[in-house]
């Protein structure tokens, strides 16, 4: 950039003498629209990270409000979420125009003290930033990414539906221009036509000649800007894509149009303005499908209020969602829905959960118990607490899986894009054959029509589209039916399964057992009961649960032991003032030496053994009710062609007992969860394709060993980081939906390839013999990638998903 240019060195804006500021960087006097571009272009530099300027295209100029950060860090506090890593912050960056912007935007970001990853998405400009909490923060953050001229905003509903809305008009606006352009432009060629074979003056073919021009020049330079930008993109990173044949066939029909125009011969401008105005039509029909698609998680966090009332003493202020803390206290009237994940800390209701339970009966709610964020409220004003922000509630967790599993590839799709990189060179060569070809024939086909044909016809929209688009459609679809799927991988994968394996408590039965008989080997049956719930008051377990609320309900007294240690799949141990306690399975207390004397009145019950230090307590047994649906869930499955196994660490004969009701292939009782993923691993040594389904908290180490790990959580959230598929209903004919969706998905991708594979295979040797016009060769492709698009969408039907249609 030189001084004489009077550019912006950092935006490229112009600039005049009076605007203008100077500043010697690097040892060159560089000119400036202002400080903040300065000041941008000294951060860059010093970060070595001036090839920004190298490599950037596209638009120039920033975005209003550039180098201004308006969010406090008190307000962005509400957007971030625990990471396993420490926190995450997702926003959207206003002002991103090229990859190159993207580019510079990772580096710097990557760069700051407490970042440990940032991710930009140049398709939809969201960012994900995993950061250190102790060393960053997200107004650091934010303040980074405006610094050096662009402009961060937190992620919401309103702010994602108006990109897309912005991005929607601006692509109509293109597609009506060359629609309007390109209409006029045929008149032009009727009459050239018509000329051509009647006769015509030559300078009246000269003028329609210059009109033609004059209206091509804006549909391929304005409506066209997309596919050129996309093609000098691809030119410049090495990467030959879609783009660079639809800007190389375009580019080569006008080009050789104009030079025509002025040396003499046939111009093609109608062909140029034609190419440019179906694949825009065929842009226009994709971008809507995929905003169908893509509904589903939109559809999620509008359940959720944009606004909550908080209480401050008397006082009552209405506030944004996300400005909403944990321990806020907030009021609900009836007829409103929860903003955030709330406990209820006054008054009683009825809530329909059914958008994140399933539940289609209302559930009274009392103090004490849970609400989550998008349930309604129906009967009476309750006041609630909440216990999470509205970025960390439980729907807007599963709306972020979604739309993550949305942006993992399938497998199939790396062999697909490996196809694609070859793919593209071949075109341009058979195109260049293809010209070179017909050029020394000289017969009546024109050469550059034939070789501009080969290049549009061969674009490989739809075999791009293939894959990625039914994953699109089939995680949306699933995600409304309480489905999630954690990437495209996972949904593949999914479609081969052979084998489903199942945890059996809070899987195959309901997970609420009850108290059936008390065997106590010394004192009383109140004594036994108040001891094991010293130990079992703080797990989450369902049978700790179903013992802790049988001894509240008698009213027992008892302490909560410390220094309890959880044993999965096991038991507990704990420190009473009585000496060392246990609780759990027989070969628990077996293994710890404990001496239990036999008994047959305790075979097919769930049984929790108690002892205190060596000398054996007794026994409690409860029982489990089996889930209505399970036994139709596996005869569908067996339907299906799976294999279904038993797994758990109930003693063998509770096992059998319940494989007595269900038509299971195999049974496996007193597992532990060591046990539990080595006989899944001996499985898949068998080649069987594993599905474990589990609660996700004792099943952690066979989900893991399973190809897929299922887990059920029924509203909570406790599995969604640990699984690959997760029910967010607990109800097993989801698991059937699950399989019948991704098979069916799996069809879908193969339909979608063959379909692609052959248009190609068809159509290419078609437009190299000179039979395929270029305009046909445009609607051709528009209308493969249309149909790619209409296919993959049948997977949001749900007829598709009923359980009597047998997929191989």
């Amino acid at each position: 950039m030189t001084p004489d240019s009077m550019v912006c060195a950092h935006c490229g804006l112009s600039i005049t003498a009076t605007e203008r500021v100077r500043g010697r960087i690097a040892g060159i006097d560089q000119d400036f629209c202002c400080q903040g571009c300065r000041g941008a272009f000294l951060i860059l530099t010093d970060a070595g990270l001036d090839d920004f300027y190298r490599r950037r295209e596209g638009e120039i100029g920033l975005p209003a409000g550039a180098y201004e950060n308006a969010y406090g860090e008190d307000y962005l506090a509400n957007f971030v979420r625990p990471d396993p890593d420490g926190a995450q912050l997702c926003f959207i960056v206003d002002g991103i125009r090229c990859a190159a912007c993207v580019w510079v935007l990772e580096k710097l970001l990557g760069r700051c003290d407490g970042v440990l990853e940032a991710r930009l998405n140049y398709g939809n400009h969201r960012a994900r930033v995993k950061f250190d909490p102790t060393r960053t923060s997200a107004a650091r953050i934010f303040s980074a990414v405006a610094r050096i001229g662009y402009l961060p905003r937190p992620l919401s509903v309103d702010q994602g539906e108006e990109r897309a809305e912005r991005e929607r008009r601006a692509l109509l606006i293109r597609f009506g221009t060359a629609l309007f352009l390109s209409m006029q432009l045929m008149g032009y060629s009727l009459a050239l036509y018509a000329g051509y074979f009647q006769g015509m003056d030559a300078q009246a073919k000269q003028i329609f000649h210059y009109f033609s021009a004059a209206v091509a020049t804006p549909v391929v330079f304005y409506s066209g800007a997309p596919f050129l930008q996309g093609g000098w993109r691809n030119l410049r990173n090495g990467v030959p894509g879609m783009d660079l044949l639809i800007a190389m066939g375009v580019l080569a029909a006008y080009g050789t149009s104009l030079y025509a125009t002025f040396a003499g011969g046939e111009v093609y401008f109608d062909t140029a303005a034609m190419i440019v105005t179906l694949i825009l039509a065929g842009r226009l029909f994709e971008g809507a499908a995929r905003r169908r698609a893509a509904a589903g998680i939109d559809l999620l966090l509008r359940l959720a209020p944009q606004t909550a009332r908080r209480l401050l003493g008397e006082q009552r202020e209405e506030i944004s969602a996300s400005q909403v803390r944990c321990g806020d206290l907030l009021e609900v009237r009836p007829g409103e829905r929860f903003a955030v994940d709330a406990q209820v800390v006054g008054g009683e209701t009825e809530v329909d959960e059914a958008p994140v339970t399933g539940e289609p009966l209302p559930v009274w709610r009392r103090p004490g118990d849970q609400v989550a964020a998008g349930t309604l409220n129906l009967s009476a004003l309750v006041r609630v607490r909440a216990t999470a922000t509205a970025a960390n509630s439980f729907i807007a967790r599963v709306a972020q899986l979604v739309e993550e599993a949305q942006m993992r590839r399938a497998p199939i799709q790396r062999l697909v894009d490996r196809i694609c990189a070859l793919f593209v060179p071949a075109v341009m060569v058979l195109a260049l054959a293809t010209f070179l070809f017909w050029s020394w024939r000289a017969t009546e086909i024109s050469p550059l029509l034939a070789a501009v044909a080969v290049l549009v016809i061969a674009c490989p929209c739809a075999l791009g589209l293939a894959t990625p688009m039914a994953v699109l459609v089939a995680t949306g679809a699933a995600a409304r039916r309480g489905i999630l799927f954690r990437g495209g991988d996972i949904l593949e994968m999914t479609g081969r399964l052979t084998l489903v394996a199942f945890d059996k408590t809070g899987t195959l039965t309901l997970g609420r057992p009850r108290l059936t008989d008390v065997y106590p080997a010394h004192g009383s049956v109140d004594e036994l009961l108040a001891l094991a719930a010293q130990a079992e008051c703080g797990s989450s377990h369902p049978l700790a649960q179903a013992l802790v609320a049988e001894a509240r309900r008698r009213r027992l007294d008892f302490t909560p032991a410390q220094n309890v240690r959880t044993l999965p799949g096991r038991g507990l141990e704990a420190t009473t003032p009585q000496g060392s306690l246990r609780v759990g399975s027989e070969a628990f207390l077996r293994q710890a030496g404990i001496d239990i004397p036999p008994s047959t009145a305790l075979e097919g019950a769930t049984q929790v053994h108690v002892a205190l230090d060596a000398d054996y307590q007794g026994v409690i047994l409860l029982e489990d009710a089996l889930r209505p649906e399970a036994a139709a869930c596996l005869q569908q499955l067996h339907t299906l062609g799976l294999s279904q196994a038993l797994l758990t660490g109930d003693s063998p004969q509770a096992a059998q007992r319940l494989a007595a009701k269900l038509p299971l292939s195999s049974v496996h009782g007193g597992l532990s969860p060591a046990d539990k993923a080595a006989w899944i691993t001996a499985a898949r040594a068998e080649r069987e394709r594993v599905l474990m389904v589990g609660d996700g908290i004792n099943d952690a180490p066979a989900l893991a060993a399973a190809q897929v790990g299922c887990a059920m959580v029924g509203g909570t959230d406790i599995a969604l980081e640990n699984s690959d598929l997760v029910l967010t209903r607990p109800d097993l004919g989801r698991l059937v939906e699950a399989l019948l969706l991704a098979r069916r998905a799996r069809i879908l991708i193969r339909q979608n390839l063959l379909w692609a594979f052959a248009y190609n295979l068809l159509a290419l040797p078609l437009a190299a013999a000179g039979q395929l016009a270029p305009v046909h060769a445009a609607a051709a492709m528009a209308l493969s990638s249309i149909c790619v698009v209409g296919n993959s969408l049948r997977l949001g039907r749900k007829e598709l998903l009923r359980p009597e249609i047998r997929v191989n």
